[in-house]
């Protein structure tokens, strides 16, 4: 983000390198009068949580709560997540496809479930960050320190169920193949791991959908009943 011009307050601020409760007043009088409302401020707002690791209690949830909002309840198309905005929070949050900040997480995972729809490949891409932290040093798992060879923890299926639960109805899980794909790259990492009981629930999940799918893929549609009987002695 070297592009991103800091006006009056905010370079003040961000030569600091921290942001306390009074900087924060002062943001939200000048630089953000009525919130995030473009691109231009989402970025700003980035840019200072990049350069100010120091912060103040109230700034988390400023943070995550304005960009949510507006990529969600003010960027066209309002309530819900498009395409080209799950394009542009890939590319706003993640460097190589991973995201390392704890609070950029968040904001990914509150926009998700305050909008009223989300393309596969926004969740698919928020789970697959699960996948980066078991492979990452303990240092790097997304803020929160583990052991290298730990598994699937109770806090990592709250993670995967904040994702996933829009996706239950009637007792079953509907996911993409996107979203199954990034599950069982995941199940590759953690394979032989201590895992969550719950871990393997999911798995059955997928595992039931995938021969759901392969079951409807190979039934005779419209065939007659002599017709039936001829294909279940091909498949027999």
């Amino acid at each position: 983000m070297s592009g991103i011009r800091f006006s009056f307050p905010a370079c003040v601020i961000a030569g600091k390198g921290r942001i306390d409760r009074h900087d924060l007043l002062i943001l939200r009088k000048y630089a953000f009068t009525n919130g995030i409302r473009g691109y231009d401020d989402a970025l700003l707002l980035l840019a200072l949580n990049d350069m100010c690791p120091v912060h103040c209690e109230e700034w988390p949830s400023y943070f995550v709560e304005q960009l949510a909002a507006f990529i969600v309840d003010t960027a066209p198309p309002r309530g819900r997540l498009d395409a080209a905005k799950a394009a542009w929070l890939i590319r706003a949050l993640a460097l190589e496809g991973r995201i390392d900040h704890p609070l950029q997480l968040e904001t990914l995972l509150h926009a998700i479930e305050r909008a009223e729809s989300c393309p596969d490949i926004l969740s698919a891409f928020a789970l697959d960050q699960l996948r980066h932290k078991l492979l990452a040093p303990p240092e790097l798992s997304y803020g929160v320190p583990a052991p290298r060879h730990a598994g699937i923890t109770a806090d990592d299926m709250a993670y995967v169920w904040r994702l996933l639960r829009c996706r239950v109805d009637g007792g079953r899980l509907f996911i993409s193949a996107l979203e199954a794909s990034s599950l069982a790259m995941i199940d590759d990492v953690i394979r032989h791991r201590d895992n969550h009981p719950g871990w393997q629930e999911v798995m059955n999940y997928v595992a039931g959908e995938e021969r759901h799918i392969e079951s409807l893929r190979s039934h005779p549609w419209l065939l007659t009943d002599d017709d039936i009987a001829t294909w279940n002695e091909r498949v027999a």
